[in-house]
């Protein structure tokens, strides 16, 4: 019996199927499948109820799933001991992150890598941590917007305060709205959330508009290139934007005007699924990422 076939057991487990514990740790989906069967076989009992659609803990893989997590925590503390010991943090770590985020991040993450090179850092770009975490395996996240039900650790570590920008090409032709309620008479572009609700009601401290939007795109990125092409008046996240405005490229509207205010996350599951190189990643974060705002 091999202790990598028992996190695997614990990482299907978290993670609620066969398919999703074979994305987090990239191997084959029957890969998981013969590993399980073997522990199983080597238990001389079911560990799971398997149908076509769910999968489920059998009594005795209840008990065994309880006392395996606190095995598991003895050994990983003990592993921990002697990395923190040698100062070396070693291991593999699948990040999302959200479009138009990665110059952000980078100077953070190219840090952390510097201070750990044993550290392989696999970053993908992701629309929704809640649903990349499992499709893609994920080990943590950044998600922006509402928080979605889930077993999943959602730590809030930056206010995402949007601002109205447009470029001076469009200003150029347009008279600028003295209140909200005058963005009704402007191209807006407007983001479509994960859910693929588009984000046309604007709200604010003030009060709310729902706006027209003639071009709808589920990438900020994109959206902040339209804004530079003139196309129309973008609600974006200050942060995303502070070097156009500083630069000139972007212009602020009605700056005085207050976005409801939103929160950018870190998600993770619980941390005893974490390699040790995970869970120093999101103390990382958690430490830098505030100093942003």
């Amino acid at each position: 019996m091999k202790i990598e076939d028992l996190k695997l057991f614990v990482k299907v487990v978290e993670l609620g199927s066969f398919t999703a514990a074979a994305n987090a740790l990239d191997v084959p989906r029957a890969n998981v499948s013969r590993r399980i069967n073997e522990l199983e076989a080597q238990l001389h009992t079911s560990l799971f109820h398997r149908t076509t659609r769910s999968l489920s803990l059998t009594n005795h893989g209840e008990i065994y799933y309880q006392e395996i997590l606190q095995a598991l925590a003895l050994f990983d503390n003990a592993n921990q001991a002697i990395t923190q010991a040698d100062t070396l943090i070693k291991g593999k770590i699948k990040l999302g992150i959200l479009s138009e985020t990665h110059e952000l991040l980078q100077p953070i993450l190219f840090t952390f890598l510097d201070l750990h090179p044993e550290v392989e850092l696999d970053v993908r770009v992701i629309q929704n941590g809640f649903i990349d975490m499992y499709q893609q395996g994920l080990d943590i996240a950044f998600h922006g917007g509402e928080l979605i039900d889930s077993d999943l650790i959602a730590r809030q570590i930056l206010p995402l305060d949007r601002c109205l920008v447009a470029s001076p090409k469009y200003l150029q032709s347009k008279q600028l709205p003295e209140d909200v309620h005058q963005l009704v008479e402007h191209t807006a572009l407007c983001f479509r959330w994960p859910s693929g609700e588009i984000d046309d009601l604007w709200q604010f401290v003030e009060g709310e508009v729902k706006v027209n939007s003639p071009l709808v795109s589920n990438s900020i990125a994109f959206l902040k290139d339209a804004t530079l092409s003139g196309r129309g008046i973008a609600f974006l996240p200050k942060i995303l934007v502070e070097k156009e405005l500083e630069n000139g490229e972007l212009y602020q509207i009605l700056p005085e005007v207050s976005a409801k205010t939103e929160h950018g996350y870190l998600l993770y599951p619980q941390p005893r699924t974490l390699n040790y190189a995970s869970r120093e990643l999101i103390q990382y974060l958690i430490q830098e990422i505030p100093k942003l705002a």
